[in-house]
């Protein structure tokens, strides 16, 4: 789960920078984080929240180092408004497999199971294609989405011997490979799409989880 840091560091990663991004905003306008929210998935309009939003984001962006000129970074956004979030993700599927493999690795939990590399990433890319999908779904539609992909994904690690808490940092490693994907192309896009979508796919991933982990549990 993400915790509201309130401080961030200029060599702080992507996901911990953009971590606790509506509590931030709900604080300084004294609203409920749940609104804004609503005010990024375009489910609710509200100039005060939309500023507050775009404003953060250039935050985030030069504690990133992106900020070098605001005047051109604007007009490459409005240039490439139409590319969206979802997008980005299935152009690079390849290197999402990738990415999320070697963090794998790097995590003592996940290195500890003994799955071939094939079959480690086999259900990751299922996943990230399902939660493309699910991202273009309206709010109610989301909630009543089929989730197959996560489903095998629960079953499957239930039979290879992953733990719950395994199964769960698996999504956590999806959710890090996309950050760090779109951190690395926001110059390049809308700012305020770019929030919505990412909290498109926090939902649709944290959908994911629930029916993966439900699955994993039924097999017990």
């Amino acid at each position: 789960m993400y915790r509201d840091n309130g401080s961030t560091h200029p060599k702080s990663s992507p996901q911990e920078l953009y971590r606790g991004l509506y509590v931030r905003i709900a604080r300084k306008l004294d609203v409920d984080p749940s609104y804004v929210s609503r005010v990024a998935r375009g489910d609710r309009r509200s100039r005060q929240i939309e500023n507050a939003l775009s404003q953060e984001l250039e935050r985030i962006s030069s504690r990133l180092g992106r900020s070098n000129n605001r005047g051109a970074q604007v007009g490459m956004r409005q240039a490439n408004s139409s590319r969206r979030l979802e997008n980005l993700m299935g152009q690079n599927r390849p290197r999402i497999r990738k990415e999320w493999l070697r963090h794998s690795k790097a995590n003592p939990q996940l290195r500890a199971l003994r799955v071939p590399e094939r079959k480690r990433t086999a259900p990751i890319l299922p996943v990230v294609e399902e939660a493309i999908k699910v991202m273009k779904l309206g709010l109610k539609q989301r909630a009543s989405a089929s989730m197959k992909a996560a489903q095998r994904h629960g079953r499957l690690r239930k039979a290879q011997g992953f733990s719950p808490v395994a199964l769960i940092e698996e999504y956590n490693l999806v959710r890090r490979c996309v950050f760090g994907l779109a951190e690395q192309h926001c110059h390049r896009m809308d700012a305020r799409l770019l929030i919505q979508d990412l909290g498109y796919f926090g939902e649709a991933l944290d959908l994911q989880t629930q029916h993966a982990l439900r699955d994993y549990l039924a097999a017990s």
